[in-house]
């Protein structure tokens, strides 16, 4: 067997349930039980695809550099370079312990340099860069980015025109993306990647893999059913589809207003959906069940017909709870719920009440260009939302004071172009295409705080 079916045969061992029933002795001191990455970590360090640190502690909270990225890509590969391969940029420096990864990794063009011939093997990689490494250096097929992958990647900070959003695109069409503590409404692409995110980046990417390799081919899988007389409804599953069925997360269709309970299978999100025929404030309260550890996030999204639409709310976490009071109109919803511990239970009940007028996007506040607002988000109000038009691209601002005690994002609706459009964010100009925008101001402070803001559009 090749050295990589070797690995990926390790590593599915160690992520097994056999393998991983018993976690009540971490191998790291900081990264203890609950620890969102910890599955990932343990078992990348025990196929020796990534090392701790001499002191006993892994540091997931550290950035990942260039030279590290690749070298643990490689280990992951199974992949040994080419000792011949050397002396490939000025700043890699000879006989060091990165030269042969990365002169071997340009040597194949997994990875390019500087225009001036520099690599720079101590900077750090950012989350975007990590994810193209990944594709490359794993020989992953990259489509170009398409209006039907539009929703894929729905980030207000991530540009569809960007050269990396068709490597994001992949990501997510393949299961490497996401993972635990990166759903939001923003990526934050130019963030560095910390060493706990690149164990969870390379474990679902292996994964991945042998997925992919453990397929056979149509014609091998109709031979082999035509000469043992099975079926394609075999009962028996192939390692691949029981592995592609343990990472399916749990998804319930129910009738609103509701009130579940429910234990997470590890920690894959559970889903449901329900529909309303008619305009609603609904308050939605989640949470983790009395003696359970670690905290639990909700999103709401409208459901289009091709997958999530524009509109989708992010949940105010406080505790271990996540809270949601929403104003929606008719259609089809999903309420997504992801722990940060493993095979917890919790509970999700979601209930008809009343609001201030501004809940929601069907609510939105109309503000003009030069407009300035001041509200304030009283005590159970957790957004505000306003909208605006804009007839022709300009470069313009949303401004909202006392930014670092709110969230605020901004939304592009449906008949904006985005693309070509770098996604907006409060408080930074940009250019703005024509269409109709919603902006949305979270509260960060306790549910029974008064938060006061003031907002303009210029």
């Amino acid at each position: 067997m090749r050295k990589i079916g070797i690995l990926l045969v390790a590593l599915l061992f160690l992520s097994s349930g056999v393998a991983f029933a018993q976690l009540d002795a971490p191998i790291f001191p900081d990264v203890p039980v609950g620890h969102i990455y910890r599955e990932a970590i343990e078992a990348l360090v025990g196929a020796r695809v990534i090392d701790g640190n001499p002191d006993g502690n892994f540091s997931p909270e550290r950035a990942v550099n260039r030279a590290e990225m690749i070298k643990m890509l490689y280990r992951a590969k199974g992949r040994i370079p080419d000792p011949a391969n050397k002396d490939c940029f000025k700043d890699v420096e000879r006989e060091s312990w990165y030269e042969t990864f990365i002169c071997d990794a340009a040597a194949n063009h997994f990875v390019d340099g500087y225009g001036d011939s520099t690599f720079r093997p101590a900077n750090l990689v950012n989350r975007v860069e990590a994810i193209k490494m990944i594709t490359t250096v794993f020989g992953i097929s990259v489509d170009d980015y398409t209006e039907a992958d539009r929703s894929l990647v729905k980030f207000v900070d991530v540009s569809t025109s960007a050269w990396y959003t068709k490597y994001l695109s992949t990501a997510f069409k393949k299961g490497i993306l996401p993972i635990a503590g990166q759903v939001s409404g923003h990526f934050n692409p130019d963030w560095p990647l910390l060493r706990g995110e690149a164990a969870a980046y390379i474990f679902n990417a292996l994964n991945v893999q042998f997925a992919d390799d453990r397929k056979p081919s149509s014609s091998a899988s109709s031979q082999a059913s035509e000469q043992s007389g099975e079926t394609s409804s075999s009962a028996e599953q192939t390692s691949s589809e029981a592995a592609a069925s343990s990472m399916a997360a749990a998804s319930y269709a129910v009738d609103f207003p509701f009130s579940m309970n429910g234990k997470f299978s590890g920690k894959k999100s559970s889903s449901y959906t329900f529909s309303l025929a008619k305009n609603t404030v609904m308050l939605i309260e989640t949470g983790l069940q009395s003696g359970q550890s670690g905290m639990v996030s909700c999103r709401l999204y409208l459901l289009g017909t091709e997958g999530f639409s524009d509109q989708y709310f992010l949940g105010f976490q406080e505790g271990n709870k996540c809270f949601l009071k929403v104003a929606i109109g008719p259609g089809d919803y999903q309420l997504q719920l992801q722990p940060t511990v493993a095979d917890v239970t919790y509970t999700a009940v979601a209930t008809v009440t009343t609001g201030d007028g501004n809940d929601g996007f069907i609510q939105s506040v109309k503000i003009k260009r030069g407009d300035t607002r001041t509200e304030m988000l009283s005590e159970g109000d957790f957004q505000d939302f306003y909208s605006f038009t804009v007839d022709t691209p300009r470069v313009m601002t949303v401004t909202l004071s006392n930014a670092g005690q709110l969230s605020c994002l901004v939304y592009a609706m449906k008949d904006v172009d985005l693309f070509g459009f770098t996604g907006p964010t409060c408080n930074q100009s940009y250019t703005y295409p024509t269409g109709t925008y919603t902006v949305s101001v979270g509260r960060k402070a306790s549910r029974t705080a008064k938060q006061t803001y003031t907002i303009q559009v210029k």
